[in-house]
């Protein structure tokens, strides 16, 4: 966040508690909060105004704030180039913060510009108070995640990182291996030894023959399986096909999204797999802060990931970035930049 705008006092805020209350119930991440909930983010926000040329994020940095242009017009690049522009219905910049993408965005104000903002460090300080709506946000991640992953089946293979490790021994995991494997997963990769353990200790090993199904596509979930050796098949009626190895938190996804299973899961070898009840892993993000906010971390850049390589530039631009195109900025015949139709 950068301090080139000015806070507005009371007299002359234009967007009241009402309004702002309003302004959340139109962003899908959270409209679904309750009343109290969403009072509570409303509360938080601040409004500012920036002049003309005022820079509210720069690229280079981890958003310090996501913004929601109330009026006036905010311009957008990523990377060294324009992307676009946002303005009033928009949000600028929510995945980035949750993900906190070291990348970030650049964001300058085309115009006289009032926007509502949320620091970064105070949404995470609302995650601490209030552990529903971090659940509430993990939950809509993981949505958007299988949503996409399902429309697009291409995308699956950014989910599917094979961390093959050493061979499983014949007997019962203790508490160390498992651990060990934990940690290797790219959700729990910088979490303490401490909530690890605590992971662990609620996790059930089961070991299977080749052609055990786990589950067909639409059943109702609740329950992942951490793969530790071995592979499981997975098909869809919409042309997924792909293998699930070592490492791979088979099921979670769509469990902590509280989906339907969207593929078809058969071993194709034997696995040994460490199951979890999703409560149980829920419960322990909720005793872990630090392990659920880089958890949720993970995620958001998995889904920045498979939005920006998956959806047309229009559907991108608004949801990745939280801006429309600008045309004129993005030449058709640079290929890396140009417009697709609509998705």
């Amino acid at each position: 966040m950068l301090d080139e705008g000015r806070l507005l006092g009371h007299e002359q805020r234009i967007s009241g508690p009402v309004e702002r209350v309003l302004l959340l119930k139109r962003l899908p991440m959270v409209s679904t909060l309750s009343g109290p909930q969403l009072a509570f983010v409303a509360d938080q926000i601040g409004e500012r105004f920036f002049p003309k040329g005022s820079v509210l994020l720069r690229e280079g940095e981890a958003p310090g704030a996501l913004y929601f242009p109330v009026e006036g017009r905010i311009h957008l690049t990523s990377r060294g180039r324009v992307i676009g522009h946002a303005g009033p219905g928009l949000a600028v910049g929510p995945f980035h913060v949750l993900a906190r993408d070291a990348r970030g965005l650049g964001a300058v104000a085309e115009t006289d510009t009032v926007a509502l903002e949320l620091s970064a460090e105070t949404l995470f300080e609302i995650f601490d108070e209030q552990f529903a709506i971090l659940h509430h946000v993990l939950r809509e991640v993981s949505r958007q995640i299988v949503e996409h992953v399902v429309r697009f089946p291409d995308s699956v293979i950014l989910l599917t990182p094979s961390t093959e490790g050493p061979p499983t021994p014949p007997r019962e995991l203790d508490l160390v291996e498992r651990i060990f494997l934990l940690r290797k997963s790219p959700v729990f990769l910088n979490a303490s030894i401490s909530a690890l353990g605590q992971l662990a200790r609620g996790l059930t090993e089961v070991r299977m023959p080749a052609g055990t199904r786990l589950w067909h596509e639409g059943e109702a979930t609740g329950w992942g399986s951490m793969i530790v050796s071995g592979s499981v098949r997975c098909t869809s009626s919409r042309g997924h096909d792909f293998a699930a190895g070592p490492g791979i938190a088979l099921g979670a996804l769509d469990a902590v999204a509280e989906v339907p299973r969207w593929v078809d899961a058969i071993t194709e070898t034997p696995v040994v797999a460490l199951q979890a009840n999703m409560q149980y892993l829920i419960d322990v993000f909720e005793d872990n802060f630090a392990m659920a906010i880089e958890y949720l971390a993970v995620q958001a850049r998995w889904l920045l990931e498979i939005l920006d390589r998956s959806l047309a530039s229009r559907d991108r631009l608004t949801r990745v970035y939280g801006c429309e195109p600008e045309a004129e900025a993005i030449p058709a015949a640079d290929p890396a930049a140009a417009i697709a139709g609509p998705a």
